[in-house]
């Protein structure tokens, strides 16, 4: 009897860890699943976008090295610019656009730094689609290598894609987002396939497998369709061809070598591997950093960390389809060019108001981070935010020309 007591006990025993274990496993995909269903509500979003890793399973990136340190040399900001024929005040800008940081560095010296809606410098902040152009990097490192050839089909690096609607399809246009894969991006359409997407983050599931049930619409090569998948699959030949995860990788070859201040972490999804399109969470100084290899063509500090190749194919886009005109953005590899732009300007764009402005010849860098649920409205965010960061390297190109005057 004691044996059979104590045999019953112990089954009862396991019975209710493993009904525990279920129950923990259930209660974290509930609460992940519950802070994607209410990651964008009006009183959340600031809070949720510096911490993801609240709600989202993710990988630390750790930093290593001394910190680049920004000297300081202020300047004020235009106090208002002109949008299509209309003066915007800066600060009804700022607020309208749900701003939660803004960085202007000129010459090496923060010219600007303001935190907003009780964020502060420490914050590690979504990159969303600015992720895109860190994935690019870690890919054009690759290719300087000569590990990459980015004329070959998808299935040459990754053959689980046979049948699926990235086969045949040159990796270039992948690059592009011109692949003629069918896709919806739409955020407020709860059955697009980017919120899908979202739902596999939240819940479990692989997005290499996801990836592999796209099928093909058109074409590649004719036409650009934004296709955040694309960068997915970027992200896989990264990890093929190097043999290691993005987080591995973008330690050896950023965090480690270009300054960054701070430790920062990669949403991924359940199988570990990275939210190669978005994922990103980081400090806004330490954008600007990744913003400063890119303003000297991939050079830091003495050492080529991508070739200046490689960052003159990203920022300049590699099909008539792409280049930009006067009221269109243009799109290289994983940047964006904007409407009549300028010489050696280019952006780092993600959704809610995530910016990385580059002007080489001005020497600035600017970083917006934001949560803004109307970026999509008529006034068109993106266009009204590349007005405002040229209104800024305006007047900052002025103030320096008109000081040079007065002190000579």
């Amino acid at each position: 009897m004691n044996k059979l007591l104590k045999t019953l006990g112990a089954t009862l025993f396991f019975a209710v860890v493993i009904f525990g274990i279920v129950v923990a496993a259930n209660l974290e995909q509930a609460n992940r699943l519950y802070g994607t269903m209410t990651l964008f509500h009006k009183e959340n979003i600031v809070h949720n976008f510096s911490h993801m890793n609240d709600i989202f399973l993710s990988k630390p990136i750790k930093h290593s090295g001394t910190p680049f340190n920004f000297g300081h040399a202020p300047k004020n900001l235009p106090e208002s610019f002109t949008y299509k024929g209309q003066p915007i005040k800066t600060a009804d800008f700022l607020a309208r656009r749900s701003t939660t940081a803004l960085l202007v560095i000129k010459d090496d010296n923060i010219a600007f730094e303001n935190y907003y809606q009780g964020t502060g410098e420490n914050d590690l902040r979504i990159s969303w689609s600015v992720g895109k152009s860190f994935t690019v990097t870690l890919f054009g490192i690759l290719v300087d290598k000569g590990l990459i050839d980015i004329n070959v089909p998808i299935e040459h690096y990754l053959p689980e894609m046979k049948d699926s609607g990235y086969e045949g399809v040159p990796v270039r246009d992948v690059l592009q987002m011109s692949s003629g894969v069918k896709w919806n991006e739409d955020y407020g359409d709860f059955y697009s396939d980017i919120n899908h997407m979202g739902r596999i983050l939240a819940i479990g599931g692989s997005l290499d497998e996801f990836t592999a049930t796209l099928t093909h619409e058109k074409p590649s090569g004719q036409e650009f369709h934004y296709v955040s998948m694309d960068t997915h699959i970027i992200g896989m030949i990264v990890r093929r061809v190097a043999g290691t995860d993005l987080v591995t990788q973008i330690e050896k070859n950023l965090w480690s070598k270009i300054g960054m201040e701070s430790d920062a972490y990669w949403i991924t999804d359940s199988e570990g591997a990275e939210f190669a399109l978005g994922g990103l969470n980081v400090r806004t100084r330490d954008f600007a950093r990744f913003g400063r290899l890119y303003l000297h063509n991939g050079n830091w500090e003495g050492e080529q960390i991508v070739s200046s190749q490689w960052i003159k194919a990203v920022t300049t886009p590699y099909s008539e389809h792409n280049k930009s005109q006067s009221d269109k953005f243009g799109y290289g590899f994983q940047w964006w060019i904007g409407p009549d732009a300028r010489p050696g300007e280019f952006m780092a764009v993600g959704v809610y108001g995530q910016f990385i402005y580059i002007n080489q010849p001005e020497n600035i860098i600017i970083v917006k981070n934001s949560a803004d649920i109307n970026f999509m409205d008529k006034i068109d965010s993106k266009h009204e935010s590349i007005t405002f960061f040229r209104a800024i390297t305006d007047k900052i190109h002025k103030d320096v020309m008109v000081n040079k005057i007065t002190t000579h």
